[in-house]
């Protein structure tokens, strides 16, 4: 017996560190790409280039068009001369984006988050099935730090969170799906592979509205950390968006940032 207990108490300190080892190098992994960007931040500052540039160099359309040109066919995506997601529009001949809540061809500083985003997302090796089960940023990223995110979280919870009823009008145009989380939430394919469920908490007296948003397990066979949630942020930036468009609510009051990379 006494073995026995000595040797299930082995076993599970193992399988613990198993897993504290592994979260440790994962935020190995994150700090040293958000130190990356921090370093070029003040290279650019110094030598008087800016991290657009950086972008530019990085993913810029000539650096990435033969993944994206990979996926029509792949990953939900119809085969075409285009990719057709999320109402963005992406023609394959020369990069151009038409967003079809904005009613104008995003611009090429605009574009460039979006390439990576499906840079990583060609990136797959194989398709899996949604598992049905819901997980939040924190599962896939340990430790998060990005300001656009955030101050879209904080829009959308001043414009959604006293008239949570709101989300389905903004959502109306994305197609999405009713879920049972929150006082309103959705479910939206912001890729073919990749759905978003946003829940909205109605404020109170003494309460304020909050925000939260889930991504399908099967996320992390798509997406890395970085292009989860600049995504994520995104589809917070194109709710509000449409919200506006659709319901014809003046949004300028609030501070948000549409773009799709956490940096300037």
């Amino acid at each position: 017996m006494a073995h026995s207990t000595y040797y299930r108490r082995f076993t599970l300190l193992i399988v613990v560190f198993d897993y504290l080892w592994a979260i440790f190098w994962r935020l190995v992994i994150f700090i040293i790409k958000y130190i990356r960007f921090f370093v070029l931040y003040l290279l650019g500052n110094n030598m008087g280039f800016y991290i657009s540039e950086w972008w530019r160099e990085w993913w810029g359309w000539d650096k990435v068009k033969n993944a994206i040109r990979s996926l029509p066919g792949r990953l939900g995506f119809e085969k075409g001369s285009e990719l057709r997601f999320f109402r963005l529009r992406l023609n394959l001949e020369n990069g151009e984006v038409y967003d079809e809540i904005l009613e104008r061809y995003l611009t090429e500083r605009e574009r460039y988050g979006l390439y990576f985003i499906l840079n990583v997302y060609s990136k797959t090796k194989q398709e899996v099935k949604e598992r049905g089960e819901y997980v939040t940023l924190s599962h896939i990223c340990p430790a998060i730090h990005c300001p656009m995110f955030k101050e879209n979280v904080k829009a959308f919870e001043a414009l959604f969170g006293y008239q949570p009823e709101l989300l389905y009008k903004a959502a109306k145009p994305f197609g999405y799906e009713t879920m049972e989380y929150g006082d309103a939430a959705v479910k939206i394919y912001t890729l073919p592979k990749v759905p978003i469920v946003i829940g909205i908490w109605a404020g109170e007296e003494s309460l304020p509205p909050s925000a939260n948003i889930l991504f399908d397990k099967s996320v992390t066979n798509y997406l890395d950390c970085e292009a989860a949630i600049a995504l994520a942020g995104a589809t917070l930036a194109r709710l509000i968006l449409s919200l506006a468009k659709t319901v014809g609510i003046d949004v300028s009051k609030v501070k948000f940032s549409y773009r799709y990379q956490c940096t300037e």
